[in-house]
């Protein structure tokens, strides 16, 4: 087994390890380390796929925003001593393998019936035209994307406070 192979099974143990506690976890705090230790999984997958970028938007975006959505609303949501008992980890665990199984069945269904040509070689596309192609072509949906970020954390922001009676 050379350094790459030792790697991707790294990589790939990590992601699953971190899938592994975000959905075995009793807590909401350890599920959302769980969750960002996924994400760094995933973002090495990428990296050692040749594809840096991606890696590094998985970072930017899904590790550092999304996270920190996350704990803002796990913030907000205030204590949880009031809310219903979760499920128990058995229900979980059977929870998690039915979803599992579930999308592991459409996505194999959808695989087997795309018509996989060869490929066409090496897509060649640089970040250089990636950033031009976000702030010339498509600068509107990009703004509107974090226009509707900026109200969901509003929204959200404003139902904790209308639950708690806070007006």
């Amino acid at each position: 087994m050379n350094l790459g192979e030792f790697i991707l099974i790294f990589m790939v143990c990590v992601t699953m390890a971190g899938a592994l506690i975000t959905v075995l976890s009793g807590s909401v705090i350890y599920a959302m380390l769980g969750l960002v230790t996924t994400m760094f999984g995933i973002a090495g997958l990428y990296v050692y796929l040749h594809a840096p970028f991606l890696a590094m938007m998985q970072i930017l975006i899904y590790v550092g925003a999304i996270t920190i959505l996350i704990a803002f609303a796990i913030m907000l949501a205030g204590p949880f001593y009031k809310r219903p008992k979760e499920w128990t980890t058995s229900g979980k665990l059977v929870a998690s393998l039915i979803v599992s199984l579930f999308s592991f069945f459409v996505f194999f269904k959808f695989a087997m019936k795309t018509p996989w040509g060869e490929g066409s070689g090496a897509f060649a596309v640089t970040t250089r035209e990636i950033g031009r192609a976000l702030f010339d072509r498509y600068t509107l949906p990009f703004e509107l994307i974090s226009l509707l970020i900026v109200v969901s954390i509003i929204g959200a922001t404003m139902l904790a406070l209308f639950s708690r009676g806070e007006k």
